[in-house]
């Protein structure tokens, strides 16, 4: 990482959580249906190809593409979708401080994200043992259709393309989330 998240807090803010996401390959509930969908997906393809991979080149150019694009969203939706966002996540951290939660994601495509403690609407947790989610604002649903933003579309199979800000993954979830409710109440006051 170039910068790290301290560079991006006020003198005037006192630093509570300093923290990363859970790193590594990660599994979630949505998994339960994409990974056997993504199987499922991956075997047509490789069927396609492996039964009639003559007859297709024999056709030309434009039907070659086909199954080509097929195979390489089969690839990323079997575990490529896993080793992005794992990608993702290694360059990502997160602080709180007594006023604001602050997300850096670094890498290609930079972006921080500052939240004011007070005026956060909305706050779910999601626990995962010792670790969970706090997602500030609407939980992502799995299977809603409607309008939805391109990069939003893509955080039902990668997390943490999600425009909502989060903290995906977090060590002592339950405390952090506790913690940031505190914060919340006092500046509401």
């Amino acid at each position: 990482m170039s910068e790290s998240i301290s560079g991006y807090l006020r003198a005037d803010e006192k630093l509570l959580w300093k923290g990363r996401p859970q790193q590594g390959i990660r599994l979630g509930a949505g998994d339960v249906f994409m990974v056997p969908l993504s199987l499922f997906w991956a075997g047509m393809v490789m069927a396609i190809f492996g039964f009639g991979s003559g007859e297709i080149i024999s056709m030309g150019f434009p039907f070659v593409l086909f199954p080509l694009i097929f195979g390489l969203v089969a690839v990323y939706v079997t575990i490529g979708r896993l080793i992005h966002d794992a990608w993702i996540r290694s360059n990502i951290e997160y602080a709180l401080t007594d006023r604001r939660v602050v997300i850096l994601k670094s890498g290609i495509g930079s972006d921080l994200t500052t939240l004011d403690i007070g005026r956060i609407d909305q706050i779910n947790f999601k626990p995962r043992g010792d670790r969970g989610d706090i997602v500030f604002g609407p939980m992502q649903k799995f299977l809603i259709f409607g309008p939805r933003s391109f990069q939003n579309s893509f955080a039902v199979w990668t997390p943490s393309l999600s425009e909502t800000p989060q903290f995906i993954g977090v060590e002592n979830a339950r405390r952090l989330f506790d913690q940031i409710e505190g914060l919340r109440a006092q500046a509401r006051r």
